[in-house]
């Protein structure tokens, strides 16, 4: 289990330690004094990626009524319960830390390509060459 904690946090960044572990755990109460936590937008950041891809997950507060967000760039999508959330975290991470792979992948490919196209480009000139050497002697 250690593991595959580890290897997440790699991927992401726990920014309130204590109520990371409450929701977890529980529901909250009043004596986790959620309200003097609250931003100005209502929200209390719990984690976020370490990408930097905007992606957060934090306490929201709609209409008196306690929840979890997902925000990732313009999207945000709430959560009555913590392991739907947390699921949609994880989704979410997942696909921001295999975007840059990905990127990788195809500039290598591309690479390669460019590299065979001059390496042909090299051989044909240099075969021409040898042609012309050859009737030049003749």
């Amino acid at each position: 289990m250690e593991v595959g904690k580890t290897m997440q946090n790699q991927k992401y960044k726990v920014l309130n330690n204590t109520l990371f572990e409450v929701a977890q755990s529980r529901s909250f109460t009043d004596k986790d004094n959620l309200e003097e936590k609250f931003n100005e937008q209502g929200r209390i950041v719990l984690v976020s990626d370490r990408v930097g891809a905007s992606l957060t997950l934090s306490i929201a507060k709609n209409d008196d009524v306690i929840s979890f967000l997902v925000k990732w760039d313009d999207s945000e999508e709430y959560f009555r319960g913590w392991n739907m959330a947390w699921e949609e975290f994880q989704w979410c991470l997942d696909v921001v830390n295999t975007k840059p792979k990905e990127t990788e992948a195809t500039e290598a490919t591309e690479a390669t390509e460019v590299t065979e196209t001059t390496t042909e480009a090299t051989e044909v000139t240099e075969a021409s060459d040898v042609t012309e050497a050859t009737e030049v002697t003749k």
